[in-house]
Formats: C-alpha cells, structure tokens, sequence
C-alpha cells in the first residue's frame, strides 16, 4: 500500500487559534481530509480500515464491540518498555515516520498562557495511525523532535484537552496508555479516536475522593477503578484540572503504577451541555510484555470501547467476560492508593505546596 505522496495534499503546518478554547472548523476539515486522502490512496496504511462486524455487548454498561482483524495480523510488532525506559533513538520511534505519515503540524499562536507552566502550549504533530482501530484514528505528539519517552508531560496534559476542545465534533475522543500498561512505542504519543457510540464512562456515576474537591471515582459497581477530573467551563476550569491530572499522574509514578488515560465529551450530540471528562485508570502491575493478543485491556477497553481481532473472541465476549478481563489487569488500585488521599497524605500536601 506504498504509493507517492500526492501533491494535492500541500502545506502540513496548521496555526492554531488564541488561548480561548473555541472549536476550530478548519482544524477538523484539514485532519478528516488529510487521513482520508492518505487511507484512499494506501499512502502509510498497513491496511484499509475494515470493521468486518461490531455489536453492543448486551448489559448494563453497553461495551461496544468490534471486529478488526487486520489490526491484529498487520500493525507493526509492539516494544516491550520498562517503566522508567528512556527514549531509545536507535529503534522505532516518531521521528523516523516517512513526511507523508504526517497530518498536520499544530502550532500554538502563542507559546505559554500567562505565567503557568502547567498550562503552556507546545506544538503537536498529528500523525496518522497505520494501524487504524476506527476512521480518523491518528497519533498526538507533542514535541515530536523533542524525543521525550512515553510519560506524560504537562505540556501534553495541556494540549490533549486544547484538541478536543478544538475539535467541533464532540465524538472524538483521546486516550493514553503509560509504559507497564500497553504503550506500544517509548515516544510520547496519545490516540484520537472518533468513536460514534455512547460509552459508559460519560454517563457513570462518580463519588469524590479524598480533600480535592475536584478529583472523583467511578463507584465500586464499575467495571474498572478510575480517577476522574472534569471540566465545566474550559477558562475556569483547565488550569486546576491540568494541575491536578499533573499531580495525580505524578503520584502514580513514584508509586511505581502504569496508567491509562482517557479523555472524553460527557453529551457528544448536545453542544450546549459541554463537561470533558478525564479518567485515569491506574494498574497496580506493569504489563511489560505487550503482545498482539486479540483483547487487550487498555485505555480504550477500560473505557467501553472493545477491538477484537479474532471471531470466536467476538462471537463469545459477554459483559461478564470482559469485566474480569479488565479487573484482573487492572488490580484493587483503590485499596493500594487509599492512604494517599487521607487528609494528611503526600498526595494533599505536594497539592498545596504546588498550589
């Protein structure tokens, strides 16, 4: 599926808009047109998309179950990372993709946002995902020619959130997976995916957690244990939210815990109800060893959202199949982390002395 670039596909470079956080047409328009140009003519692509089947998983969280087997056969072979690996040039990573992998090049109008660290904008390469799991799935990276190994920065954090609120349409959805918990390249990358169906983590109960008011948990009846900020108005509410994703993520790291991340729209069809959702799944074990299995449990399976690669998988998979899967990679993270949250934990003072 290697053909030449077509010159039709022009300037890669987008300039993004000011600090208000409104969506962008033209953004979408040029990322839509960019991967479907590209998957049209084989340009990148070890396969054209092919959902052969997908189905709602009968029960009550609704997963959303699809059959991709190309994905399974064809995408290239994951690398095994260690929790603390550092970025490695000599094997695969963002910088060797071929010019015409590359969607676009985000540029911030401005570098930082105030005096704040947490909130300044960096630039952000979209590249397409060779290995699609849905149409428009493509690759973030922040600071690509930066080399920064698959943790998260700040600069990321920030600029994940700027996407989906640059983004008009509200069915797209990011996600992350930390190395020990299924990142498959050692290059800081998050997936954007649309994804059509409601999944139960917009709609799922949360409780709070601890002295920040701000961070919840899905309830003890979720099929997974995950964190959650939300944001209701993105002036008001991005910088405590950056702040605390930062601190909650930086936790996990000195407690030795992979992660997954998922961003999401709570209501994708009602532009006026306009709360992002931030979930954060810890992992009491790393997974080292990433293998192209036909179900792994991931940012997006953890979410609602199942790709399967083989059809005994997709005809046998019921709720209660997929809920032991996930809990028994998953671990009782909330038991692990309960001492973190009491009123005088690490996590609460680095909070205040950050603040």
């Amino acid at each position: 599926m290697n053909q030449p670039i077509m010159s039709s596909m022009g300037d890669c470079c987008y300039q993004l808009q000011d600090a208000v956080l409104m969506p962008e047409p033209e953004l979408q328009q040029r990322l839509e047109s960019a991967w479907t140009e590209r998957h049209a003519a084989g340009i990148g692509f070890r396969y054209r998309l092919n959902i052969e089947k997908q189905r709602i998983v009968p029960g009550h969280f609704q997963f959303l179950l699809q059959l991709n087997r190309d994905r399974l056969t064809q995408r290239r072979q994951p690398q095994q990372i260690s929790l603390d690996a550092p970025f490695d040039e000599s094997i695969f990573n963002f910088t060797k993709v071929h010019n015409d992998e590359v969607l676009l090049e985000l540029q911030p109008a401005s570098e930082d946002i105030g005096h704040c660290e947490l909130l300044r904008r960096v630039p952000v390469t979209l590249l397409i995902n060779n290995s699609p799991l849905s149409i428009y799935h493509s690759l973030v990276v922040p600071e690509r020619h930066k080399c920064c190994p698959q943790r998260l920065t700040p600069g990321a954090i920030r600029m994940a959130l700027e996407l989906l609120y640059r983004l008009p349409d509200r069915r797209y959805r990011l996600s992350y997976n930390s190395p020990g918990a299924l990142a498959s390249v050692n290059h800081q990358h998050l997936h954007l995916v649309r994804v059509d169906h409601e999944l139960y983590v917009q709609r799922a109960p949360l409780i709070p957690v601890g002295n920040d008011d701000r961070l919840t948990r899905l309830t003890d009846d979720s099929p997974v244990q995950g964190y959650c900020y939300e944001l209701y108005n993105a002036q008001r509410d991005l910088e405590p939210v950056c702040r605390g994703l930062h601190e909650l993520v930086n936790l996990l790291a000195r407690r030795q815990m992979p992660y997954n991340l998922f961003f999401t729209w709570t209501e994708p069809t009602k532009p006026a109800a306009g709360t992002v959702r931030v979930l954060v799944y810890p992992r009491l074990t790393p997974c080292v060893n990433k293998s192209a299995c036909s179900f792994n449990a991931a940012a997006l399976e953890m979410s609602g959202y199942v790709s399967v690669g083989d059809a005994a998988d997709y005809e046998q998979l019921d709720e209660g199949k997929i809920r032991v899967a996930l809990q028994e990679a998953q671990g009782d993270v909330y038991g692990a982390l309960q001492p973190e949250f009491a009123s005088n934990s690490e996590f609460t003072i680095a909070k205040s002395l950050s603040a």
